[in-house]
């Protein structure tokens, strides 16, 4: 039971010792104890407990007050009797572990916080908790651990007071899994504390089911949670409740990761990851037990130093920058470098990382303490690191199955994450990805252990808390209160700090740093990683607003140098990725459009003499278009210089563009006899047999002699028919154009038209450059509208890819309306190629996934059908058919039965299996139009002066290749044959190099 609820009990949640100071000597202060007036805490002892009056008294006892005692004014009196159904047993459990979960993750929250005094309130809470079942309480330092990194030396501080304070009870035993017998039995033998005839004490019941869980992790290849697991073994170490050679030892188990023959560098990296950032955090608590020791440590630096220096991994492909000075990266060879120089300096950890000792009272420590060494000593176990290959088959309950089925379900429940979401807070990133680094004298130096701390720290703090944006920017602008006082130099709150002093002149590279300038670098770096960041890049972006909006006038300066020198770097073609270009420009203008379009524009004036082509004007351009979608024109035009206005601002609102509003033009009769049919929700009959007519008269005869109404005239049925198509798309465009519901709704209605019309390539290239040449002035249109006209199957995703890099040409002049196309040199044209094969690459995804189904289905069906056979039993498809009810005697329509649902019947595996191939197919021959499309692109640019123009070409190239390596992979003989030729020269051999490279990125 809670404390609260316990009839008899003060049930203030601390030990007796303690008890006096809150009851106040009169039974009012204890949360419901039987007749009392049942107060709350008062105002400064209540410290991380809840504030709440007392409960009413049970069943016969009367009623327990109101309020409480709080800031020293008296709660209410006592209430009637029992009036309220007591809640159920599992309602209780609920509660109380609900209650136990909240209270330890608001750890360290209080803004009085003092380690050394809530740390000691906080362990006889706990203790007093654990009478009731200790369950609840593993569970909790569970997630904690993985999902608290920032608490790691606050999370080891208390167990310290557990395990090290001559107070401590020994824990109640936890229910036991008779499946885990065989496990529990090893891992006891492995970690052999105390005898078996004494209990074990609470601290070192957390502990063991701690080890428990990371050889879970480690089984499951969770890597974030192994590393971090790590973490708080490391802050174990200087208290000596884990020791010091059985740390070195199991990362030894990881160092042998880097030794295997051809280990993926995904596995590797994270290994090394392991090694880097636990060996950064425990320093030289780890020399402090064995004359040897510095010898294991630095057997472990070579190990992997010699990794990295055999390491070979794609670099070019994944810099988001190249050869910058004002921009730098930081990767997996900078973090080997900073465990180089942990070495040089004597294994000294960063200053600014709190160790047990900084958080805990003299009297609790290893020398000090009366708890003998066999009760506070767990021994981590020998482990293997399990190979990459069975891990995809593998679920996230195969790391939760040694924890219990209950544990499982309600961390589903009370985070609200499906399993896959789960898994992949546990994995982490895949990649140790290169970052770029812009701020030099603000914060930790690139290659350093304090830089691989920090921001480890706070990178893991990012990604876990993406499932709440504005909770992860509050958490993150609290980093100073989690770290040694004086590490960042901040207005606001300049003695924010867990411990020590402001200023430490031994070491002041590790101190004074700008935290807006950590949050902007760290958010905008993992935002621009290649080829693709840990999550979706506009979580990115709502975090950096809510860190702007929650500390406007401190992060402004950060995000004006940062805006700066990205923009500074488009002036040359070799400097910068054209995704990380795309990235940015996305970024800045939603950014611009939460905070009032306010920018220094006039600051670029003189770049819009710049060709149309270069990148700084084509950035420019973004930013308006970008910005015009997310407000309105003249909003925006108020904000611009009448220089940036001419250069990126159209000269009315982008909008439709129908090519027949003219009622001068040879069709607009036509069309508006269609609009008027449209209208009237005609039929696709009644419009086809009035195109049928219109087509004759606009075709060319022999005999014809020109006249002043000949104009629109065409000289043949397939010319009359592009004209036919490109009416019809445009007309149901413009009656569609009010909402993107009639849109919708238009084309749902006349899909039997479309479909009638678009029966050869050439006609659907019509229908397709109809409604590019209608929403030419507003491209998002232009993506809504192919991407439904591929949901619809109107134009197959092979049309669209053609007429992407292969327009058509044969237009009758009368449809023409002279707009220009945007072409590469831009974002549009990219994301429409990109929506058109990630469409296609779904539906393969999707019919793959079904196939899968069904020959499991199958399987299944035929198990039955064999153990059937095998028993001599009848075996039916059918199910057993219900007994039929007795009708009533007198039958209305409310008695009749409920007609059963027609089941359809499933494909077989063999149809399925037709349709994928099917399916496949379609998908090689999109990836072979644009790798030649692509190819051709570049060949007829080689020649041109347009450097830029070159640059925009094969740098969506390369994008290309990159984010659709995979499909890439699985048609490479396919492409490679059908795609480049002996006759290509230099640049069909870099295209095809390129492709190659991408490739060979998931073989690393």
């Amino acid at each position: 039971m809670d404390g609260w609820d316990q009839p008899s009990s003060a049930g203030s949640g601390y030990g007796q010792q303690y008890q006096q100071s809150y009851n106040n000597g009169n039974g009012n202060g204890a949360y419901g104890s039987g007749g009392g007036a049942g107060g709350g805490y008062g105002a400064r002892d209540q410290g991380w407990a809840p504030r709440r009056g007392g409960r009413g008294g049970r069943q016969s006892g009367g009623g327990g007050g109101g309020g409480g005692y709080y800031q020293g004014a008296r709660g209410g009196g006592g209430g009637g009797g029992y009036q309220q159904q007591q809640p159920s047993v599992e309602q209780r459990e609920e509660n109380r572990i609900r209650y136990i979960r909240s209270q330890l993750f608001k750890l360290g929250e209080e803004k009085d916080f003092h380690p050394p005094s809530d740390l000691l309130k906080m362990a006889r809470w706990i203790e007093d908790k654990a009478t009731d079942g200790i369950e609840p309480i593993t569970g909790a330092f569970r997630v904690m651990v993985t999902e608290q990194p920032h608490k790691t030396p606050l999370i080891a501080a208390l167990i310290g007071f557990l395990c090290l304070s001559q107070q401590s009870k020994p824990a109640a035993p936890p229910p036991r899994n008779p499946d885990d017998a065989d496990l529990d039995a090893d891992q006891d033998q492995e970690m052999a504390a105390a005898p078996s005839s004494d209990p074990d004490s609470l601290g070192i019941t957390i502990v063991k089911d701690l080890v428990k869980a990371f050889r879970s992790y480690l089984d499951a290849r969770l890597w974030r949670n192994t590393r971090l697991s790590l973490h708080l073994f490391a802050a174990l170490v200087p208290l000596h409740i884990i020791p010091a050679h059985s740390l070195r030892t199991l990362l030894a188990s990881f160092a042998a990761v880097l030794e295997e023959p051809a280990v993926a560098a995904a596995r590797a990296d994270r290994a090394a990851m392991c090694i880097i950032e636990t060996l950064c955090r425990a320093g030289q608590d780890l020399l402090s037990d064995s004359e040897g020791a510095r010898a294991e440590l630095d057997d472990l630096i070579q190990k992997v130093v010699t990794y990295d220096a055999a390491r070979k991994v794609e670099v070019e492909l994944t810099e988001p920058v190249h050869d910058l000075e004002a921009i730098w990266l930081e990767g997996f060879s900078d973090a080997v470098k900073a465990l180089e120089e942990l070495r040089a300096r004597d294994y000294r950890r960063p200053i600014f990382l709190p160790v047990p000792s900084d958080l805990l009272p003299a009297a609790i420590s290893p020398a000090a303490t009366q708890v003998p060494e066999g009760k506070r000593i767990v021994s981590l176990p020998d482990v293997l690191v399990p190979p990459e290959e069975d891990a995809e088959d593998q679920g996230l309950d195969v790391a939760y199955a040694q924890l219990g089925e209950h544990q499982v379900k309600r961390r589903k429940i009370d985070t609200g994450k499906g399993e896959l979401e789960e898994k992949k807070a546990a994995v982490g990133p895949e990649r140790v990805s290169l970052q770029p680094r812009w701020f030099s004298n603000t914060l930790p130096k690139v290659a350093s252990p304090a830089s691989v701390v920090l921001r480890a720290v706070l990178a893991d703090m990012i990604d876990l808390y993406e499932v709440n944006r504005k909770e992860a920017a509050k958490l993150i602008l609290d980093l100073p209160n989690w770290v040694r006082r004086g590490t960042f130099s901040s207005k606001n709150s300049p003695e924010a700090g867990l411990f020590g002093e402001m200023d430490d002149p031994q070491h002041p590279d590790e101190s004074g740093y700008s935290l807006d300038d950590l949050l902007v670098e760290t958010i905008l770096s993992t935002a621009f990683v290649l080829p693709a960041p840990p999550r979706n890049p506009l979580y990115y972006t709502g975090l950096l607003r809510e860190i702007v909006t929650l500390t406007p006038g401190t992060v402004a300066p950060s995000l004006g140098r940062t805006i700066r020198t990205f923009y500074n770097a488009l002036s040359s073609p070799t400097n910068i990725d054209v995704e990380t270009v795309h990235r940015f420009a996305d970024w800045f203008a939603i950014h611009l459009s939460n905070f009032n379009f306010g920018w220094a524009w006039k600051e670029w004036i003189p770049d819009t003499s710049l060709p149309a082509t270069h990148p700084k004007v084509v950035f420019m351009r973004r930013i308006v278009e970008l910005e015009i979608r997310l407000a309105y024109f003249e909003r925006v035009q108020q904000t611009l210089p009448a220089e940036i206005q001419a250069l990126a601002l159209p000269k009315q609102e982008p909008g439709a563009t129908f090519t027949y509003a003219d009622e001068a033009h040879p069709y607009a009769a036509q069309a508006g006899r269609l609009i008027n049919s449209i209208k009237a929700k005609a039929s696709a009959e009644v419009i086809l047999a009035d195109f049928e007519t219109f087509k004759s008269s606009i075709i060319e005869t022999t005999t014809s002699l020109p006249t002043e109404t000949s104009a629109g005239m065409v000289p043949n049925a397939t010319q009359a028919d592009v004209v036919v198509r490109d009416l019809t798309i445009q007309c149901i465009l413009s009656v569609g154009s009010r909402s993107f519901s009639h849109f919708l709704n238009i084309v749902e209605r006349y899909h039997a038209l479309l479909r009638q019309l678009s029966r050869s390539g050439r006609m659907r290239a019509a229908i397709l450059a109809g409604a590019v040449r209608f929403w030419n002035a507003s491209q998002q249109w232009v993506h809504i509208v192919v991407d439904k006209l591929l949901q619809y199957r109107i134009v197959e995703p092979a049309d669209v890819v053609e007429f992407i890099f292969s327009p058509p040409v044969d237009e009758p002049g009368a449809i023409r309306t002279g707009g220009e196309r945007e072409g590469w040199a831009g974002f549009n044209t990219w994301t429409l190629l990109r929506l058109t094969l990630e469409k296609v690459n779904g539906r393969v995804d999707q019919l793959q996934k079904r196939l899968e189904e069904i020959q499991r289905k199958e399987g299944e069906e035929a198990e039955r059908k064999e153990a059937a056979a095998a028993a001599g039993l009848p075996f039916s498809d059918e199910p057993e058919a219900a007994p039929e009810k007795a009708e009533p005697l007198f039958p209305t329509s409310a008695t009749l039965p409920i007609r059963p649902e027609e089941k359809s019947a499933e494909p077989s595996s063999t149809e399925a299996l037709a349709n994928l191939d099917a399916i496949k197919s379609e998908q090689r021959k999109v990836l072979i139009l644009s790798v030649t499309g692509f190819k051709n692109l570049l060949l007829s640019a080689d020649g041109s002066q347009d450097e830029w123009t070159q640059w925009w070409i094969s740098s969506w190239y390369k994008q290309f290749v990159r984010c659709f390596n995979r499909q890439l992979l699985q048609n490479r003989q396919t492409l490679l044959t059908n795609c480049f030729g002996e006759t290509d020269g230099e640049t069909g051999e870099r295209t095809r190099e390129w492709l190659e490279r991408a490739i060979d990125v998931l073989s690393e």
